[in-house]
């Protein structure tokens, strides 16, 4: 008797004998390999097509596309130029300009005097002519300004001490890093590009001895603060002399965004409010 019958007329699936058992067993040990080999299984016929995609795509027309959209894309997309400032606008940014470097070179002397900060330092000339020249400029801003300044040095920081032996990867390094940190954080500040290269690229004369600037690693033996082939050599030197720096950097753009807030304000015109946002 193979099965016990059940109502619906269909036999019991299990096995009544040691044979049934053993055919049960292998039917149910057949199951997995059944499901596995439904799985789709890559032919030669797929392999050809992929490796026919890859090549069609590597192909000379395909590049000779890429490259021609590529080049177009260098004759820009044909924007105006934009208009000319007025007269008694640019008679402002002068203004602010001609006040805010007055001002932080009159702090300098000071300043250097007191504590030997490198206060005038290059990158507040292009910080001038974004807040003066151009203050409606997400960039002008006090945040971008403070902030950007602030967020730059750090990052010039770190690769000063960390990499200061190294000037020569430190210096990309530190502006490549605090770019895409500014771009990261919305803070865009073109200057703050300029404070991360200067903390990798100067340091006080009088942590070198005189035999240093002799070799020919000082380019300016004349200057108190130099542009040296390697920083410091030692960790806390370069700490405290970068320091310096961003206090310098900070201190400058606080007294020339004060400058921007009195000049660019003088506009007659109410839209023409400075700043935009202050955060």
């Amino acid at each position: 008797m193979p099965g016990v019958d059940i109502e619906d007329g269909r036999q019991a699936s299990w096995p009544l004998n040691s044979f049934d058992s053993e055919i049960g067993s292998s039917h149910i040990d057949a199951e997995p390999q059944a499901v596995e080999a439904s799985k789709p299984v890559p032919t030669a016929l797929t392999c050809s097509v992929r490796l026919r995609w890859i090549k069609a795509s590597l192909s000379f027309s395909a590049l000779h596309t890429a490259l021609g959209i590529y080049l177009r894309r260098w004759k820009g997309a044909h924007v105006k130029h934009p208009a000319r400032s007025k007269l008694y606008k640019a008679a402002l940014a002068w203004l602010g300009c001609f006040l805010s470097i007055l001002l932080v070179g009159g702090i300098f002397g000071w300043v250097d005097q007191q504590w030997s900060l490198p206060l005038m330092l290059a990158s507040f000339g292009p910080t001038a002519a974004l807040l003066y020249g151009s203050p409606k400029l997400p960039a002008a801003q006090p945040w971008n300004a403070m902030g950007g300044t602030i967020m730059s040095g750090l990052v010039g920081l770190l690769f000063r001490v960390l990499l200061g032996h190294k000037a020569w990867i430190a210096r990309p390094l530190a502006v490549a890093t605090s770019v895409g940190l500014l771009a990261v954080t919305a803070s865009p500040f073109p200057p703050g590009a300029a404070t991360a290269l200067l903390m990798t690229t100067i340091a006080p004369q009088n942590t070198f001895p005189a035999q240093h600037c002799a070799s020919g690693n000082c380019y300016n033996n004349a200057a108190a603060w130099c542009i040296f082939s390697t920083m410091e050599h030692s960790y806390l030197a370069r700490l405290t002399g970068g320091c310096r720096i961003l206090l310098a950097n900070v201190m400058g753009q606080v007294a020339m965004v004060v400058v921007a807030l009195l000049v660019n304000n003088l506009d007659a015109d109410p839209a023409e409010g400075y700043p935009c946002r202050w955060l």
